[in-house]
């Protein structure tokens, strides 16, 4: 099974209910790292949520959980919701610089961090 979820499967997987995600990097400030995610959901009125996410960096070589770090700003929920899966898509792809051939399954985006962190610290 491949990591990253090809188009037809991203549709697939978000029509049926199931979240998909996708990291979209980080970037540098005068003294800590932020990064970046994304994930796609269907709500319980047949809408498809984008919701953008910027945590500060807070892992380390055993903690890769995003989903846990401390929010840049936790006041500020960043979501757009479509009719269809496929604008939900295009959003990201066109406000966020996400990519149609990048997402994964929900509960992977903890070893793209992996993959970030490591890279980062060799």
């Amino acid at each position: 099974m491949a990591f990253y979820l090809s188009p037809l499967e991203l549709v697939a997987r978000v029509h049926l209910g199931k979240e998909v995600e996708q990291w979209l990097g980080h970037f540098e400030e005068a003294d800590y790292t932020v990064i970046k995610w994304l994930y796609i959901t269907k709500d319980a009125q047949h809408q498809y949520t984008v919701c953008y996410t910027e945590s500060f960096d807070e892992g380390d070589e055993d903690w890769h959980n995003v989903a846990e770090f401390s929010l840049l700003d936790p006041d500020e929920e960043v979501t757009d919701s479509f009719a269809l899966v496929e604008e939900a898509v295009a959003f990201a792809v066109q406000t966020y610089g996400a990519s149609a051939e990048r997402f994964v399954s929900a509960g992977m985006l903890p070893t793209e961090y992996a993959k970030y962190w490591h890279g980062r610290n060799q």
